[in-house]
């Protein structure tokens, strides 16, 4: 559902013109720029806005537009094999040699795709690089208005918005972008009709049509006999631990399109101390959608040397779909939407808000009937061709909504309000766009742990007689997401003009969604101890097929936080305002999509942890300052100072946050297990938040080094690698990211033309302390051991890209009349 609020028509004719530019010149460079300057970017945002009659007190028109070209240069940090490497002779991180292996001629023309990198040695043969990666976009934004008065009864309105974009995004690497062009059109038309004035209808049509296309760009000349697979629209994807992924990411190209018709009627009748609402929406939904999925092929080696021995220490795993696979859906479904409201004025100061809604979504469909499902993902030996699940989850989805605002004592400075609510999130395209690559329209191969030096790059030969894969919804026990959201605040003003604000917002998921490996491990074993254990040359569990990735809708989530707010409004425009919120977010699962972190996913509570997103404490402070200078004022309130210094307002936003946390990883592969564990054990004794303080020492990590820092920012030293076929004792999301800190400030100033016509100037600076915000989750994966001995990973811990961006200074002139 899209809702959007828009300006009406005006009565006589008003304008407003604006330009706002940024340009490096005054920029300050970026922490990871390679030179004293920082690199090119300038952005133009300008447009208008008119408003005025059509026909005098009937018919009101309003138009605005608003484009922006922005050409962005940004540094891109890969690692990438040196010299010495790619004739097999591995370095450490001071140039030494520590071991040698035969390259094989299959892999050289590879090898001469990776750039030479121009930075030092970061170990294990590897070096770092960096190099600028052009970033534009373009953005076309327009939206029309009218508005009709029939009668003193009735009136309508109708809104037209267009949005055109292009835009550049990174890949893994800098020799590889990724193109998206996007249109999107929304139509509302809504009708007003006023019976009584305790009685008040309206009528609403929408359309929505959003249309998404992205394909990858390559810097570089790639021989045609270099593909993976012969017939693939791009290259695919080569990921070795320790080394920047070469290729691009996401099954490009891709499209996509959505077709939404939406209807609703809204009664509000006032009856006495009750205000009702009653209402009922439709929506009709249409999607097409493909993608080019695996299509090029990905080949992931547990680490340089296996790769330069083309996969012969038998740790290959490949990911490729064949050719004549096809994903390309056309999906349907219905959305019927209920709801009833009375907010009851019980006393004075008492009031009490009821609500129910109903809401009901028909199974999703395709039109030519490809969609298909797994209905035992344990014995079922193939997929069934028809409806994705078996019954629909959605026709019990009642959601009662209550809340109270109480006023106690004279004069309303102290209220409490509360609420509690039910809310569902319906099972619409999103989720089921994860599982139109599957059986038996979309044939892909997943190929783990084998010897790949006789096969290497040809994917497609090394995929032949390998059990198909299949991604599949929980058949028998989908159910819709449903999240329980309640608060309790309390308001109180005081006499000098402070609003204080205390309150308590909490939330807990249920039926969320999670996508997780279900077949490529054999029956695990119990323990004394409690834990299980993997077999050796045992599994799949279902040798039908090979890998099965279940969505299933059985993850919980829990967010409880106390939020603290205050705020007041000084004199002639000066406020000052704080928000502080202590917060903590635990789930099972953080999105839908299938990851990487997960171990086993049978088990979701061995998951469970702070959620991707959880940030412990916030504060962010805001405030707006008019220095006591100029016409009205104490000083400097005649003549040219008056001119220079009077009318200028002092804006500014101060934030800080704790870090969100990410997991340590582990790519180790042994070839007689296909159970892998995915993180590492944690070392008895010590902590797993290994940030401060300095390094242990272990094999290739040096003691003593300083943690927190951009070189090492947690200790690799702290876990050890879980023996084949157990899970890594190691939780998720147990490291947290450096805390975040940013100062926004503006400077604006009105010029006043004439009684009609004004001019404002603005000029703003975004980090304005230029203050580094270093993010470990930009930069290479946090694998802490790689390869099959499970070597120490030397870059484990170091960062390559911040969360904010550096110094910037925006200026803005707006024209208005």
């Amino acid at each position: 559902m899209l809702n959007s609020t828009t300006h009406s028509g005006t009565p006589e004719f008003h304008g407003t013109f604006f330009e706002y530019f940024r340009n490096s010149k005054l920029d300050a460079r970026n922490f990871f720029d390679p030179g004293p300057e920082p690199t090119p970017f300038k952005r133009n945002q300008f447009g208008f806005t008119l408003t005025g009659p059509a026909r005098k007190e009937k018919t009101f028109l309003m138009a605005s537009f608003e484009g922006m070209r922005d050409r962005l240069t940004e540094t891109s940090v890969d690692f990438f094999p040196n010299a010495l490497a790619r004739q097999g002779i591995i370095t450490d991180v001071t140039g030494n040699e520590i071991r040698r292996v035969t390259v094989n001629p299959r892999v050289k023309p590879f090898l001469d795709l990776y750039p030479m990198p121009n930075l030092g040695p970061t170990g294990n043969g590897v070096n770092e690089n960096r190099a600028p990666v052009f970033l534009p976009t373009s953005e076309n934004f327009l939206t029309l208005r009218v508005d009709h008065t029939i009668s003193v009864r009735d009136s309508l309105f109708a809104r037209y918005t267009f949005d055109d974009a292009t835009s550049h995004s990174g890949q893994p690497m800098f020799l590889f972008r990724r193109v998206s062009e996007s249109r999107q059109q929304y139509l509302t038309l809504m009708a007003s009709h006023v019976s009584s004035p305790q009685v008040v209808h309206s009528f609403r049509f929408g359309f929505t049509r959003p249309v998404t296309n992205d394909r990858g760009l390559v810097s570089i000349d790639i021989p045609e006999e270099s593909l993976f697979v012969q017939d693939a629209p791009e290259f695919g994807l080569l990921s070795l631990s320790g080394v920047s992924p070469f290729g691009l990411v996401g099954g490009t190209p891709l499209g996509k399109t959505m077709d939404s018709f939406q209807f609703a009627y809204d009664l509000l009748l006032q009856k006495s101390a009750h205000a009702l609402k009653v209402g009922v929406q439709a929506h009709r939904y249409r999607w097409t959608t493909f993608t080019n999925f695996n299509r090029g092929a990905r080949w992931s080696f547990s680490g340089l040397e296996s790769f330069l021995q083309a996969g012969a220490d038998g740790t290959t795993k490949l990911d490729v779909s064949l050719p004549g696979s096809d994903n390309k859906k056309d999906f349907r479904q219905t959305l019927l939407g209920f709801y009833v409201q009375d907010d009851y004025q019980i006393a004075p100061r008492l009031q009490l808000n009821l609500g129910l809604r109903y809401e009901f979504t028909s199974l999703i469909r395709e039109k030519s009937g490809r969609t298909s499902a797994l209905l035992d993902i344990v014995r079922g030996s193939e997929v069934q061709i028809g409806p994705l699940i078996a019954d629909n989850p959605s026709l019990l989805n009642f959601a009662p909504r209550i809340g109270f605002t109480w006023a106690p004592g004279a004069g309303g400075n102290t209220v409490w309000s509360g609420g509690f609510g039910i809310y569902y999130d319906q099972l619409l395209e999103y989720l089921v766009d994860q599982v139109k690559n599957t059986l038996p329209f979309f044939q892909q191969a997943v190929r783990t742990n084998f010897d790949a030096s006789a096969t290497f790059p040809d994917a497609v030969a090394a995929a032949q007689g390998v059990p198909l894969m299949a991604r599949t919804l929980d058949y028998q026990n989908t159910s819709t997401t449903m999240v329980f959201r309640y608060n309790f605040a309390l308001q109180h003003r005081l006499a000098n003009g402070w609003n204080f604000r205390t309150s308590y917002v909490g939330a807990r998921g249920n039926h969320l969604f999670r996508a997780y490996e279900t077949n490529l491990f054999p029956v695990p074993v119990a323990r004394p101890d409690g834990s299980v254990f993997f077999p050796s040359h045992e599994g799949p569990r279902n040798p039908a097929f090979g890998s099965i990735v279940l969505i299933n809708s059985d993850a919980q989530s829990f967010y409880n936080s106390l939020q603290l707010s205050a705020q007041k409004n000084i004199s002639r425009g000066n406020s000052l305002r704080a928000n502080y919120t202590w917060s903590k977010s635990v789930d099972d699962a953080s999105r839908h999509t299938f990851g990487s972190v997960e171990q086993y996913g049978p088990e979701r509570t061995l998951d469970r942890a702070l959620s991707d997103f959880d940030v412990r404490h916030r504060l962010v402070t805001s405030y707006f300052f008019t220095p006591p200078f100029g016409s009205g004022m104490r000083f400097w309130n005649t003549g040219i100072l008056r001119q220079l210094f009077g009318g200028w307002r002092i804006g500014g936003i101060l934030s800080l946050r704790t870090g969100a946390p990410f997991s340590p990883g582990i790519n180790v592969r042994t070839p007689e297990f296909l159970f892998t564990a995915s993180r590492p054990n944690l070392l008895p004794g010590q902590n797993n938040n290994p940030t401060e303080g300095v390094t242990a020492g272990c094999a290739g990590i040096p003691a003593g080094q300083p943690l927190g820092t951009r070189e090492r920012y947690f200790d690799p030293c702290v876990y050890g690698i879980p023996e084949p076929g157990t899970l890594g004792n190691a939780g998720r999301n147990t490291i947290i990211s450096p805390r975040v800190f940013n100062m926004d400030i503006s400077l604006q100033k009105e010029f006043s033309l004439d009684s009609r016509r004004q001019l404002q100037f603005r000029m703003e600076f975004f980090n304005l302390l230029n203050h580094t915000n270093l993010d470990p989750r930009n930069g290479p994966p946090p694998f802490v051991f790689t390869g099959r001995t499970g070597r120490r990973n030397p870059i484990a811990g170091r960062i390559a890209g911040t969360t904010t961006t550096s110094r910037q200074i925006q200026f803005a002139l707006r024209f208005s009349f």
